[in-house]
């Protein structure tokens, strides 16, 4: 099957398409209403202190292991006790991200939850914790060793991740497209039956000398119509034999 061939065979079957575009639409559209969303917060805590004397490698160094020891269910407690939030030290760890941001001496920290508002809650609490913590544990070091974290001031507003209804449902569109055009070609694929003159000469290498027409079968009611129309029409009266007498 060459390219045009292909196309003129979607371009005749293109209802099929367009009921697959639509059905894969629909269906991921409600999808997206019945799944369960999943929003992130996102908090940024700047290291200052001696990161500022070392280059990127000892920068890199020092940032992992504070993005590290973000995630501990010590600080996920005292989250809970002062949020009194429903979920458990777990979860909240479970749901809990953290990781260097490079060329900046910040670690970003993600927090993920069902609701917006308490993924806000979460993520500026544990950002808070976490600071408070370390910068005590670094007061008894000396002045040029410590590393004093803070929460930058900046809008942690919670972004839906999951799901993306203005992302899914065209990609879903372009998807059942496609699958239903292939659907379509291999069903023209694999039919061998002939269909056209075309075919006779494709198919068998013959010439083609005739063709028998396809007999139009008509509807039973235009049958009884032609029946009655014939039925309605006048007949001429013979006239009778006429005899002569001979004498």
């Amino acid at each position: 099957m060459t390219a045009l061939e292909a196309l003129r065979t979607l371009r005749e079957r293109w209802w099929i398409l367009l009921v697959a575009a639509v059905l894969a639409s629909a269906a991921t559209f409600a999808y997206t209403r019945a799944a369960d969303p999943h929003w992130r917060s996102s908090v940024l805590i700047q290291a200052t202190g001696r990161l500022d004397y070392g280059n990127f490698l000892a920068l890199e160094k020092e940032l992992r292991p504070l993005a590290e020891q973000v995630r501990q269910l010590g600080i996920m407690r005292e989250v809970d006790r002062n949020l009194h939030t429903d979920l458990a030290p777990a979860v909240m760890l479970d749901h809990t991200r953290a990781e260097p941001v490079q060329d900046s001496g910040q670690v970003r920290l993600d927090v993920e939850d069902s609701d917006p508002r308490r993924a806000e809650q979460l993520s500026l609490e544990i950002a808070d914790v976490y600071t408070r913590q370390h910068n005590a544990l670094e007061q008894g070091k000396l002045r040029e060793e410590r590393v004093i974290l803070s929460v930058l001031d900046r809008g942690n507003e919670a972004i839906l991740i999951w799901p993306q209804t203005r992302i899914l449902v065209p990609a879903a569109a372009v998807l059942g497209l496609l699958v239903a055009g292939l659907v379509v070609l291999g069903m023209v694929l694999l039919d061998d039956s002939i269909r056209s003159p075309a075919d006779v000469r494709q198919y068998l290498g013959l010439p083609l000398l005739g063709m028998i027409p396809r007999q139009r079968i008509l509807p039973l009611s235009s049958t009884a119509a032609v029946g009655q129309s014939a039925q309605s029409e006048p007949h001429t009266p013979v006239a009778p034999p006429t005899t002569s007498a001979r004498r």
